[in-house]
């Protein structure tokens, strides 16, 4: 049992920092969105997509991290890990959400086929693009920042970010 908990916990402290991240960016779709559709109204229920999303999204890249080819170009040029991993993760994030929809289907009693068929009937190209986009350019963001920090030593960033700084002294 103590085995278990010590992974929870471990798997818990890996997820935090991506599920933050992807659930400010999920907001910001989810506003653009809004916008784009001139939606006047704003629900709770937008809020709640974007923190289903970001948990959704945060799972796939603890999955992704998982895997060996992952960490492929590990000694290249950041730019190139950036790139590939913001393209896995990406390419989980979507299977991850893709499959919550088939399993809700499944739930209410649809069929699988019937639930595949209903998620690519109500998809709109130009809306998954936008939001493919917006994924992917937060993963870069994502994945740059956890470069970054790897580079500078695990926390630097966020202590540049967080921490207070004492006010330099005039000369």
């Amino acid at each position: 049992m103590h085995r278990f908990i010590t992974a929870l916990a471990h798997d818990l402290r890996e997820i935090i920092k991506p599920v933050i991240f992807l659930f400010c960016s999920f907001q910001l779709v989810a506003l653009t969105n809004w916008l784009l559709l001139e939606s006047y109204s704003i629900t709770p229920t937008h809020t709640v997509f974007a923190a289903v999303g970001a948990l959704f999204g945060g799972k796939a890249i603890l999955v992704a991290n998982k895997l060996p080819y992952l960490h492929m170009f590990q000694g290249r040029p950041v730019l190139i890990s950036v790139i590939w991993r913001s393209t896995v993760y990406a390419i989980f994030s979507v299977l991850f959400l893709c499959s919550e929809r088939v399993v809700t289907g499944l739930f209410r009693d649809e069929g699988p086929l019937s639930s595949i068929e209903t998620l690519t009937r109500h998809l709109s190209l130009p809306h998954v693009a936008a939001n493919a986009i917006w994924l992917f350019v937060s993963l870069m963001l994502y994945n740059s920042y956890v470069e970054v920090d790897r580079h500078l030593g695990a926390g630097t960033l966020r202590k540049i970010f967080l921490e207070t700084i004492p006010p330099r002294k005039a000369h």
